[in-house]
């Protein structure tokens, strides 16, 4: 569902939990709005949000209530201490509710996020993505379009990889910005010189959902090394055209105060 809603409120469009909704999730989403689950942090959820905001697409936005008094089952590997939030299968980020939730068998990978929406229930964050950018307008104008975005999309997803496998102490280490950055972002400055019909996006002349896509690890980008888009005038002009479109400035106003208020808010999940 679609809203033809002003900026402010396309901004709020994602209804969140109330204190009181504790294992919400294991019902059914209540008068069929969609429901994305996950924990309270950006990761791989946030180009979702992101997208639905742009789109003013209304959905609730679960997300696990933390648990910090729980110890990692694995304290040998994770060097977990009470307090301190883990992630790891059985665990998850020092979370008991995502324990439950993987007992429950709602998602078929064990994994979020998830996405229930249409009598669906969707996981891995790409196939989610694509699906709503189908319902939204959001895939391309073509199925070449469309294709191209898959490309964009699979490199986006390399870069993800990389980012995560050079994470140390919860960090991605400057090794990285040093040594795989460059190459991945000469060939993502390449794609959007040869798919972009105009500055600002990475297909044709309109947003795709890999604009968004790479607008949230661009910023992440950013904000482990300040100038990593220097050197990417194409990127940068992708990252500057999301950041300014008026419903995604105003979620991206707002964001913070929603995870403050559920608490625990976990920073470094990607």
């Amino acid at each position: 569902m679609t809203t033809s809603r002003s900026n402010d409120e396309a901004a709020v469009a994602a209804t969140p939990r109330a204190d009181d909704d504790d294992e919400r999730w294991a019902m059914p989403p209540a008068n069929g709005m969609p429901r994305l689950t996950y924990f309270n942090a950006r990761g791989r959820a946030e180009v979702i949000r992101i997208m639905c905001a742009e789109s003013g697409f209304e959905y609730e936005d679960y997300r696990f209530r933390p648990n910090m008094e729980n110890e990692c089952r694995a304290p040998e590997v994770h060097s977990a201490r009470p307090g301190v939030q883990c992630l790891c299968q059985t665990h998850g980020p020092g979370n008991d509710e995502f324990v439950r939730f993987r007992a429950a068998g709602k998602s078929i990978t064990g994994q979020v996020p998830l996405m229930e929406v249409d009598g669906l229930n969707l996981v891995q964050t790409s196939a989610i993505c694509r699906y709503l950018a189908q319902k939204l307008k959001l895939a391309g104008e073509t199925p070449a379009e469309s294709a191209y975005a898959d490309v964009v999309a699979a490199t986006l997803d390399d870069l993800y990889i990389y980012m995560v496998q050079s994470m140390v102490n919860r960090r991605v280490d400057a090794n990285f910005y040093v040594d795989q950055w460059p190459k991945v972002g000469a060939t993502l400055e390449k794609m959007a010189g040869t798919y972009a019909a105009a500055p600002g996006f990475f297909v044709g002349a309109k947003l795709t959902w890999v604009d968004f896509y790479g607008f949230h690890m661009f910023t992440r980008l950013e904000e482990g090394w300040p100038g990593a888009l220097d050197d990417y005038p194409a990127l940068k002009a992708i990252a500057t055209n999301v950041a300014n479109r008026p419903r995604v400035r105003a979620w991206l106003e707002t964001r913070v105060q929603r995870e403050k208020e559920l608490g625990n808010y976990i920073d470094w999940l990607l």
